[in-house]
This record gives C-alpha cells, structure tokens and sequence, in this order.
C-alpha cells in the first residue's frame, strides 16, 4: 500500500479523524464491515483495488453470515496486511512473525473493547436471520456497527500513519 498520500494531511490526529468519518458513513449507507474498511483506506490512500475490496466481501455479519469473526477487525487486518505482510512466501515464519505484530495490536485493542471477537456475540443476534436482522438494524444496530467499524478504523489509521511516519524518516 502506497502511504505517500497521507502527505495531504497536517497530522496524525487528522488523519485518524478522516478515516474515523468516513467508515462510519460508508457503513451506514453502504453496509458491509470488512468491505467498508478496506474501500476507507483505499479511498484516503487514494488507490484502486478491486481484488482487496472483492477478497473483503465474505466477511459481511462474521464470516459469509455465520456470526463468526467480526468484518470490521477482519478489514482491519486486511489493511494491516497490505501495510505490514510479508511480501514473499519465502521469507518463512521470520517474514509472518515481523508483520504480525501490528495485527497483534489491533486485535488486542479490540478485544478489549468488545465483549468477543464474534459479530453474533457484538451483535447480539444472528444477522443471518431477516427476521432478527431487521429487527436488529430497526433497533439502531446499523449505527452500533457503523461506530465499531470507525473505531476499529480509526485504530488501524493510528498505526498506519506510524509506519507512514517511519518510513518518512528512513527516507532522509
């Protein structure tokens, strides 16, 4: 993932704001958790890739409606993954463990901030159901997710622009 467009912003803070904002208004007129972080960042970092937005589609109301894995941490790792992944196989574990650890962060974060890493125990219900998802988005469960998708967002923005701000001074 190219980071060099987060030049257009004056800070940290301002950046995390942006991708903050944008998730959770995507989400609340578009749906779709793991989808909706992966086109934020695509969207502030400016590129296109319709193979990553695709590869996001299973992870809708946990993985493929089965209330497993919440889409919102699993987009988050996507991007993670485009930013900290190895590049190739043959770096082995070495090059897996190296660019886990930022995933690790997120996934620690969002476990402390939800009661599971499940969108059916998040939820509260089962989102496969038209029944009760209807009656889940009627209750206002649509801004609960849009507000964990921004979070969650928001927390990958953070260490984003670390690596950004990292890379920066490698450069100089």
């Amino acid at each position: 993932m190219n980071l060099n467009k987060l030049d257009k912003y004056k800070n940290k803070a301002e950046f995390i704001e942006d991708v903050k904002k944008r998730a959770f208004e995507m989400e609340v007129n578009s749906h779709g958790c793991s989808q909706v972080v992966v086109q934020t960042f695509l969207d502030v970092l400016e590129q296109d890739n319709l193979q990553l937005f695709m590869a996001a589609s299973p992870f809708a109301a946990g993985m493929s409606l089965t209330g497993n894995n919440c889409g919102a941490l699993i987009g988050g790792l996507m991007i993670l993954g485009t930013v900290f992944g190895r590049k190739d196989v043959k770096e082995g574990l070495p090059g897996i463990i190296e660019g886990i650890r930022p995933m690790r962060k997120l996934v620690r974060y969002f476990s402390g901030k939800q009661v599971s890493l499940d969108c059916r125990d998040i939820t509260g219900t089962d989102l496969a159901d038209p029944e009760k998802s209807q009656a889940f988005f009627d209750g206002g469960g649509l801004e609960k997710c849009a507000g964990i998708i921004a979070d969650a967002s928001a927390f990958v923005a953070g260490l984003v622009y670390d690596e950004y701000e990292k890379r920066k001074v490698g450069k100089e």
